[in-house]
């Protein structure tokens, strides 16, 4: 299994974003609390805050991108005529009006969303990253209120190791990051919580399991008590 250091660096613009959104959503929730986001608000505002922290003079950011216009020869069945990524980021073109090639793939989905939604977008990024073989795929998924507990432990950190996705033997995810906003450090249970989920086109891999050797047992030397001298003797 890939250790942590060894992993694709977290760009800063991700980290940015996600950890603003929390605000975001903490600061809408104080002012609307019985009237929740919905999932394309929470895209419109990472579009905002990602194209804030992006260098602009090397990478480009678009939303709702058509999938066909991403990867070629994508299963029907996966990707109806239609589908789109809710946010690509591409470096800049050298040619005046053209698209640069895509870097980042991003999916965004509410942490109350099934669980067949959430794994039918890592199944289609999961897709596009075996048939460009040069983007990375990300599903951000962004809870308001609400800890998601198959991303996240009861200690509010992200959940470790690799984890396959339903449906595709192929290919696995990891939550590389948790940011989260909330009244106290202590109420977990119902803070703000945005995760960034990474695909990798490979089976997750399950780690070995490190036996202790058995500790060498000592004899135990058994020596003769010295005989009590009598009074008398």
């Amino acid at each position: 299994m890939l250790k942590s250091d060894s992993l694709p660096v977290l760009e800063p613009w991700a980290k940015k974003a996600l950890q603003g959104i929390t605000f975001w959503i903490g600061h809408r929730h104080c002012l609307y609390e019985h009237y929740p986001l919905g999932e394309s608000a929470f895209v419109a505002e990472l579009c905002n805050l990602i194209f804030a922290h992006l260098d602009k003079t090397k990478f480009t950011l678009r939303c709702e991108v058509l999938y066909r216009d991403l990867a070629a020869e994508l299963p029907p069945e996966m990707f109806g005529a239609l589908a789109r990524a809710d946010i690509v980021i591409s470096k800049r073109s050298l040619i005046k009006g053209a698209e640069g090639r895509p870097t980042d793939i991003i999916e965004v989905k509410r942490g109350k969303a099934t669980k067949a939604l959430i794994h039918a977008d890592l199944r289609r990024l999961a897709e596009v990253q075996r048939r460009t073989h040069t983007c990375r795929t990300f599903l951000f998924v962004v809870c308001e209120s609400y800890r998601p507990s198959a991303f996240i432990t009861s200690e509010g950190v992200s959940v470790g190791g690799e984890h396959a996705i339903i449906d595709d033997a192929n290919a696995c995810y990891r939550v590389r990051r948790t940011f989260k906003a909330a009244h106290a450090y202590t109420n977990k249970e119902s803070g703000q919580y945005a995760c960034c989920l990474e695909v990798f086109d490979r089976p997750p891999v399950t780690p070995k399991l490190r036996l202790k050797k058995p500790s060498a047992t000592k004899r135990r030397v058994i020596r003769p008590r010295p005989k009590l001298k009598s009074a008398g003797q």
